[in-house]
């Protein structure tokens, strides 16, 4: 069996590429249902300020524990995802639920929504090392 911190290396790699991958389709997916004629950008807009919200986040939150700082990165992102959404909904002065319904189903947020916050998760795993709690013993 390979040594553990081998292991570690290879499934930070692993998760890397993931969130490359999804952040990757993402973008295609924003750019490519995107209704440039009605100038409907949904997609777009979600990537971006999912990004937005993760870099504001990352450096509040670089030094807690891997575990603690995932989870307000993961949420960042989910807000930051779906925050476009109802806020062009407000500013256009209709009810949220309707644009976030013509948007998954017209724009791609279905696919975008889902993919930032894996991809925002595993690339926090893949830039965060893990370090092992200290046991009992060793306080």
């Amino acid at each position: 069996m390979p040594p553990l911190s081998t292991n570690r290396t290879v499934g930070r790699v692993l998760a890397s590429i993931v969130a490359v991958g999804a952040l990757g389709f993402s973008l295609y997916t924003g750019f490519a249902e995107s209704m440039p004629e009605f100038r409907v950008y949904d997609g777009v807009w979600m990537v971006l300020w999912t990004v937005i919200a993760v870099l504001l986040v990352a450096p509040l939150v670089w030094r807690w524990r891997r575990e603690r700082s995932l989870a307000v990165i993961t949420l960042a992102a989910i807000v930051g995802c779906w925050a476009p959404l109802v806020y062009l909904a407000y500013r256009l002065h209709m009810p949220i639920m309707v644009r976030v319904k013509g948007a998954w189903l017209l724009s791609g947020a279905d696919t975008v929504g889902l993919m930032m916050p894996v991809s925002a998760a595993l690339g926090w795993l893949a830039l965060r090392p893990h370090v092992p709690a200290p046991r009992a013993d060793q306080l």
